[in-house]
Formats: structure tokens, sequence, C-alpha cells
């Protein structure tokens, strides 16, 4: 192989990264996209021994980048593929007892890890495109970094990415710093096109047979996802200088292997190829022949909802770091040319690096890898752990399909699904399955070829069959049929041959419920309310909803299966639970009354609810309990002004240190059953809401001994010089006195509360009863304030009095000539 640093760039750093190597457990490579660092270096470092004379792995994130780079190197050193340089990708592998240097995708390092934690075969472990982050790929790492600490101390680790910005090594003991490889790179040409608001599609359709004309190289348009990939294609194949001149390649992740490698291959008749592809080709081994890139700016994304069990497609920005890997694959051979569809200011908003998947997917398969590696997810050091509500709601999922036992640790079941690689719940159903129900493997695969875009909802079918199954769901297939053939009998289900039966047991968080008589809304177990889709007469009332799509809060069913009550209670029997539920009835008097219903729930559907039309006293009072709980104490009793009045009453003493009680309202909710039940009549066939005592109770918690205490340093009112009893308003931050000024002519100060700490706030109101001034000090009122109040008031109401001397006027409710106000 040619050792040339001119050609390939990070060979120039080559005794740098292998004195790193034997120096520290885990070596940092920064390098530039195209310098060498998957071609180039992995072979040169096999040839100067490092790993002790085991076997080189480098871990590519992507099947076609693994494969394509064990290629290259074998045609470099005039070997074929599978001799020197193999590699393991899932239905693919071409290794011998002579490979030295292996591709892999990080499924296959995971198998690898589990099945030998000492990775006895390995001594140098590459993670090639790091920054991508997929979190199998995290996985693997922690785990080698583990076995590193435990069992292989000799073990060495390489990253290598060209963007390694935000990557918090320091974070789990990496303190050496990163290998930096500074290339000479070709020229590259970045346009910003403005606002990204407009139809990506439209633009593409009039920008890319332009650059077809007029720019020599391949072509790569990066879009957000297959749909717009085959909309674009269908586009611009109607195109006539795009027929005659080019060839159109769409290139998406659930695509063949053997569809995705065209991409790769030169073109014959030289034809340009343009290439429309979602961040697949982000960060794969050099396309060869790209010298121009439109970048729409966008990539879809699953979002895992852990609270739910579904996940979201959502459609994001790409981060700064990705757009840098995009623009740097039209200069890997030569000038390039890169067409950014939005502006400069909106970069501004871009995120530096693309969210770890870690920290947003379906951590089900992770803590059952975990467990089965023998460590807690806590103990392992993650660059980026995962979020500690969203780990905690796995692991009940997982002790609900019996992976995982009541203590935590990974069951016999547990272990049998981890043998499929399927989503979890899939894997589940399959280690159900007799062997002689071999057949239902095809219905179970062919949930996995779901439409990512239709809101449409379709029935499962009566029946796959294998042949139905399009290449890459047939090769999953084959794969998962191998595996079944090999498990051990006996089965818990030997005399089950209904799909239904295991489908359930598989999706227990996903029984739905038609919320109503028609409509399309249907309540999950798992909590969630999602649409069926579908015009039906008479849509069934259970459904399993196999699968689901969502946009923004919209959760729709894209694939369901109808079943009945029975199945549910047969299958799911441990998980159904029994609950007493208070329900509140008014009759035509607007009287209300408090029911009994007993529910019978799977997770939060009800799957039966019926009155109890005798509950026992015991039922009625733990109903009434949740009644309570729920009910909103301060706004029920302001409706009760004597209630109301009195509590703030007692508040006031409570908050300046006359009375030591807990009055919170959280404080007498959580303890109703010690100071309001015993006031109750539970043994009433018809429990009445309308007319609690909370007032006689309340006073009972007060104590009677505190009564007085409460009606001297609180009264509820108090007279005035007028002979007018006004009461005082305790619902504000001190208490108020509302009063016409007539009534206070000659006092000098009100009483004081709360034992002389607290002075009353004054009212003082206008003939109108509108405030003219507010104040705790009467006397200087009169002496000032009264004047300029009268001055202004006096010709406006000339009935009432307004004396030149207040302090010597007699206090008055009444008009003047003793007519009353």
């Amino acid at each position: 192989m040619n050792s040339d640093p001119n050609t390939f760039p990070v060979l120039s750093a080559l005794q740098e990264i292998v004195e790193s190597i034997q120096k520290n457990p885990v070596t940092i490579l920064d390098a530039p996209p195209g310098s060498g660092k998957t071609t180039a270096l992995p072979f040169e470092l096999f040839k100067l021994g490092i790993g002790g004379g085991k076997k080189i792995c480098i871990l590519e994130p992507r099947r076609i980048a693994a494969k394509n780079a064990a290629k290259r190197i074998s045609q470099s050193i005039r070997e074929d593929v599978g001799n020197s340089i193999g590699y393991r990708v899932r239905f693919d592998s071409k290794t011998t007892q002579n490979t030295k240097v292996e591709f892999v995708t990080d499924g296959i390092l995971t198998k690898y890890l589990l099945s030998d934690p000492e990775l006895t075969d390995y001594g140098l472990l590459i993670f090639d495109e790091f920054h991508e982050r997929r979190m199998e790929s995290d996985l693997c790492f922690a785990l080698a970094r583990k076995s590193q600490e435990i069992f292989r101390k000799d073990l060495k680790i390489l990253i290598m990415s060209a963007t390694l910005e935000g990557q918090n090594f320091s974070s789990i003991g990496i303190s050496n710093p990163p290998i930096q490889v500074v290339t000479e790179t070709h020229p590259l040409e970045i346009y910003y096109m403005g606002e990204s608001k407009k139809n990506s599609i439209m633009r593409l359709i009039d920008l890319v047979p332009k650059a077809v004309e007029q720019i020599t190289g391949d072509i790569l348009v990066f879009l957000s996802g297959k749909k717009e990939i085959l909309d674009l294609k269908n586009q611009l194949e109607f195109n006539p200088s795009i027929q005659n001149d080019s060839v159109v390649l769409p290139l998406f992740g659930d695509m063949s292997l053997s569809d995705q490698e065209k991409v790769f291959s030169p073109n014959l008749n030289g034809k340009k190829k343009i290439i429309i592809s979602t961040n697949l080709a982000e960060s794969s081994v050099t396309i060869p022949g790209v010298r121009v890139v439109f970048d729409t700016g966008y990539f879809k994304h699953s979002v895992f909802d852990p609270e739910s069990g579904i996940t979201h497609l959502v459609k994001d920005r790409i981060s700064l770091s990705s757009a840098k890997q995009r623009a740097g694959r039209a200069a890997r051979e030569g000038k390039g040319f890169v067409y950014r569809l939005w502006s400069k200011e909106e970069e501004t908003s871009f995120y530096d690096r693309t969210k770890p998947e870690i920290l947003e997917g379906d951590l089900d398969r992770l803590v059952l890898e975990v467990k089965s590696f023998g460590e807690e997810i806590n103990s392992l050091p993650f660059i980026d752990p995962p979020n500690k509500g969203s780990l905690a709601l796995s692991t009940e999922r997982l002790k609900q399909l019996g992976c995982l036992d009541d203590k935590e640790q990974l069951t016999q079941t547990g272990k049998e699904v981890l043998r499929y690689p399927l989503p979890i719940r899939l894997a589940k159903i399959v280690s159900l399955l007799p062997k002689q129900n071999e057949s239902l493997i095809a219905d179970i695969v062919s949930i996995l070829g779901k439409d990512t875009q239709s809101k449409e909802a379709k029935e499962f079918p009566k029946f796959v069959s294998s042949s139905q199954l399009n290449m890459e769901l047939k090769m999953i297939y084959d794969q998962i049929l191998s595996i079944f053939k090999g498990k051990n009998e006996p089965t818990q289900n030997p005399n089950k041959n209904e799909r239904e039966f295991f489908l359930v047991q598989g999706f227990p968080d996903r029984i739905g419920k038609r919320k109503d008589k028609v409509g399309k809304e249907y309540k999950l177990s798992n909590g969630k309310i999602a649409e069926l889709n579908l015009n039906l007469l008479n849509p069934p009332e259970f459904i399993i909803a196999l699968d689901t799509i969502s946009f923004g809060q919209s959760v729709y069913i894209t694939q369901y299966i109808p079943i009945s009550i029975e199945l549910i209670e047969e299958t799911l029997s441990h998980q159904i639970k029994t609950k007493e539920n208070p329900e509140i009835r008014t009759n035509q008097k607007d009287e209300s009354f408090l029911v009994v219903k007993e529910e019978r729930l799977l997770g939060e559907l009800v799957l039966e609810s019926k009155e109890i039309q005798k509950p026992n006293p015991d039922s009625l009072q733990m109903a009434f309990e949740v009644y309570l709980l729920g009910l909103d104490w301060e706004t029920e009793w302001k409706k009760k002004e004597e209630l109301y009045q009195y509590y703030n009453r007692v508040l006031f003493l409570v908050k300046n240190g006359v009375l030591n009680l807990n009055v919170s309202f959280d404080h007498l909710k959580a303890h109703a059953k010690d100071w309001l039940f015993p006031f109750l009549n539970f043994e009433t066939q018809k429990f009445g809401l309308s007319h609690l005592p909370f007032l006689e109770a309340f006073q009972s918690y007060v104590g009677y001994e505190n009564q007085s205490i409460i009606q001297k340093e609180a009264p509820s009112s108090i007279q005035v010089p007028s002979g007018s009893y006004i009461q005082i308003q305790y619902d504000g931050t001190e208490p108020e006195l509302h009063v016409k000024l007539q009534e206070l002519f000659g006092l000098k100060q009100l009483p004081t509360l709360a034992k002389g700490k607290i002075k009353i706030l004054v009212h003082l109101l206008s003939p109108a009863r509108r405030p003219v001034q507010i104040t705790k000090d009467l006397e200087s009122f009169w002496n000032i304030g009264y004047h300029e109040v009268k001055k202004e008031l006096k010709g406006r109401y000339p009935r009432h009095p307004w004396p030149d001397k207040p302090w010597e006027a007699v206090p008055t409710k009444h008009l003047n000539h003793n007519k009353r106000s």
C-alpha cells in the first residue's frame, strides 16, 4: 500500500499516533475528510505491530462505509477482501483466519463485547466517525473502556473524526489532547443561497440541472428523508438534459446494501452521477467524483418518548459540524463547490454538534445489553450518560415485558430477547413463539416495514408470507429464523397459535380502546391519545397499535390489529389492576353526590368501569379521599364566605405567631382523615358533597380553646364610633377595614390586632363608597389629609356632613338633617 504522506496526509502524524497509542489507553485523532484516516492508517498501524500481535477492529457506524473501506484497502494491497482485511456487518461478512484488520458495525462489536468482555482476539479498537455518536457506538466505547479497566490493561483505543468539537472527553478521565492533522485541502467555494423557508425541492429542480451543465464532476444533494429524495429524483428525471447527461441515484438507510453500493461505483458511459442522499453520505468513505454539494440543511431523526414508548420522527436543523462534514464531500478530489440553501444569518442559530442519540433514543436494548455485560449503566464511562428519568421509564417498561425482574435483574426472557437483533418488543414476541409457530416470524418482521410519512392507518394483514417481504426485510427474516431454530424448548405457550396472543404480550403498553362510539381517537394503555385515521362503519373497540407515527403532539396509528377484551384479560391478567374511583353526580337541584366506580385498568387504560350500587363505608371513605386530593381547596372554600373568612382569621394569627398550627391547604388536605372525617357519615348510600361540614370540622381542628383568642385578636368585625359593625377583611396581605370616613369622626386610632402587633389598614370611603384615603394613622389624616378630601368632595356630596373640626364632630352613618344615606 502506498504510504506516502502526500497521498494520505494522516500518515505525516503516524509516529505521533503510534507513540500516543503505546503510552495512553485512549488516543484521539482529529483529521479532516479525505486525509486517509479510514483507508490508510489502520493497515499502517497493523504493519507496525500496534495491538501486540492481536487483530485490529475498526468500528464504522454504517454498513456501507465498513464494506467500502475493507474493499479499498484490499484492492490497494492486491488482495481479495476477507484475507488480511475483512469486514463484518449485518447480513454480510468477509473474513478468514488470516484476517488481521476487521471493519465492523456497532451491532457486531456489541455482540463481541457481550460474548467476550475481554475481547481476547483484539489488541486495538478504532472508533471511526466518532462524532456521529450513535447510541450503540457510545455503548461499545463505554464497554471497551470498562474492559480496559477490569480485564485488559493492554487493550488500546483510537478515536477518529473530522469534527470533534464539543466532545467532553475529560469527563471520563481522558486528558491527553487530540492529535491534530492539518492538510493542504483542495479549494472549496461555499455559497449561501438565501433563506431556507423557500421550497427546497423546487429550488433544486432549478439549480441541479444548471450545475450539471456548468460544473465538472458528480453532484451530491443532501435532503432530510426518503420521501423528499424520491420526489426530487422523479422530478429531475423528467428533465431532458438530466436524462441525456446524468444518472440519478438515491441513497437512504432502508435501501438494500447492493443499491447503496451503486453510489460508490464509477458510472458507465461517462454520465455524471447525481446522488440524492440523507445524512448517510455525510460520514461514509469518500464517494468518488463528487465536486458539487447542495445542502438543504435539514435531517430527520427519531426522538423517543420514554413515557409512552412511542418514537417521533422529527425534522431538525443540522449542526455546524454536520454542515462542515457535508461540505467536505465536495473537495476530496479537487476544487469543490457547496451551495447551502440557507442564509449566513440563519446559520448563527445552528447547534455546534448533533445531539448524541443516547440522549433522545430508545434505551430499552441499551439497558438489557449493559445488564448482560454484568454492569449497571451508572457504572459505565459514558461521555454523555442517558437521562435518569428516561432510564427509569425504560426499566419499568422492561419489567412489564418480563425482561427484568422486580429487582431489575436480567431474566431468562431478557437473555432470550437479546439473541434477536430486533426492537425489544418484537424480540419478546419471537422469544415466546413455539417452534411449530415459526410461520409467524414473517408477520412479526413485517411490522418493521413501516411508512414513515403517511398518517393513514392499515389493518395488520391476516397472514404475511416471507415471500411478501421486501429484500431488506427478507434478510432480517432469514436471520431471525436462523436464530429462532436454535432456541431451546419447551416454550411456555405450547398450544397457542393465534398471532394476537403473542402480539398482545409484546405491546402491553399499546393496547387501545376507542374513546367514543363514533370518532377516531383511541386511548392507549400508556396514557397517550392516538388517532386511527381510517373511515370504518364499525371501528373495533379494542386494538393493538402495532405502529405509530407522530407529527408534533399528534400521534397517529399507522398499523393496528383488532383484539377482544377476553384476549386482553387472558393474556395480561397479571398486569390488570382493579381500582375504585370516585365520580361526582349532580341532580336537577344542582346538588352534588359522590358515587364509587370500580375500574379495571391496564396501565392508564380503563378496560371496564361500573358503578358500585351499595359501596361499603370503607370504599366510600377511600373514594372521598381521592376526591379531596383532586379538589382545589382554596377555590372551594372561597365559595363559602363564612368558612373562608374564618380560615383567613386563623391564618392571620398563625402568620403572626399568636396560634401555633399548620393550616396550609396542603397539610389540611393530607390530614383530612384525622380532622374532617369524624364529622361525616360514610354509612349513607347517597354521599352528598354540597353541604360538607368544613367549617364545623375546621373549628374543631383549630380547637375550641382557641376560639376566644381568635375572637379577641382577630375579630370578624369591630364597632366604629357611628355604632356600625364593620367587617374586617383578612384575605389580603394585612387586615383591612373599609368604612365611610363620616363614621369615624373624632377617632384617633383603631384597636390593634394579634396581641398589639398589627394595625388595621383603614380604607376611608367617600359617600359613594369609593376610597379617598388609605391609612393606619387616623390622627394624622384628621389633621392634614381630611381638609384636602373635604375641599374636593364637599361640593359633590353637599348632603353629607363635612365639619371644619372633624375632631369635635359627631360620627354618623346618616345624611344631614337626620336623613339616612
